[in-house]
């Protein structure tokens, strides 16, 4: 954290012209230019990026949904064919 010395001198260094200020200013307004742009530009990237993973995370989601369903059904059919033959096994034994 800055002290009180540390800020008294951004201060006055904020405040006090400098030599050639008008020529740092742009130097400064085209370094922040080019930063901002290559910035946005990344973030561009980055957004694309995360756009592809979040659609590829759907998708993904969406097949598991569907293959637990799919399981689901399966196991239900299963415990049906199941009860089924127990069924039939018992009717047997009583014949």
């Amino acid at each position: 954290m800055a002290d009180r010395g540390d800020i008294e001198n951004m201060v006055g260094n904020a405040i006090e012209p400098r030599e050639n200020g008008a020529e740092e200013e742009d130097e400064v307004e085209e370094i922040n230019e080019e930063e901002f742009k290559s910035l946005n530009d990344q973030l561009d990237k980055l957004n694309a990026v995360l756009d592809t993973l979040e659609s590829k995370n759907d998708n993904i989601h969406a097949e598991l949904k569907e293959l637990l369903e799919s399981n689901r059904e399966a196991r239900k059919q299963f415990k049906e064919s199941q009860e089924s033959q127990a069924n039939k096994g018992q009717e047997e034994a009583k014949s």
